[in-house]
């Protein structure tokens, strides 16, 4: 099974001042005012925060579905909050390491965020190309 510790490893991305005026803002608005304690939000390690329009949803070993135009995902890592890079979503869309390192090189973070929203995940992909070569197959066979 899958470590997220394998996908949230950019160690150039981008980390969060907790004191940001807009997550501040964002974290204590009228639907989320009182539901989090931000001190505890940062001693769990690998935990994901989604941001969406007004509310925050935390997961715990997993990541939300990668959206473009949505770029609000965030997680814990020693005790900072990061923001989720280009590479990573990458790593999440099941690229490897390698042909997501090569993507990154000349494209800006906004744009590799909302490629990898709008990618399907290579591994479904292969399912979905072996799964129509196995039905193919069949098919010839039955003629």
């Amino acid at each position: 099974m899958p470590n997220i510790k394998d996908y949230l490893c950019d160690n150039n991305g981008e980390i969060l001042n907790t004191n940001d005026r807009i997550f501040v803002k964002y974290l204590n608005n009228k639907y989320n005012k009182g539901k989090f304690e931000l001190d505890n939000i940062l001693k769990e390690d690998y935990l994901v925060l989604d941001t969406r329009q007004s509310d925050l949803r935390l997961y715990k070993n997993k990541v939300p579905a990668l959206r473009t135009g949505r770029h609000g995902i965030l997680y814990v890592r020693n005790g900072q909050l990061h923001k989720l890079s280009g590479y990573e979503s990458l790593l999440l869309q099941g690229f490897d390491k390698d042909r997501a390192k090569r993507a990154i090189i000349n494209m800006s973070e906004k744009n590799i965020l909302e490629q990898a929203g709008n990618a399907m995940t290579v591994s479904a992909v292969e399912f979905i190309a072996k799964s129509l070569f196995e039905y193919i197959k069949r098919s010839e066979n039955n003629e």
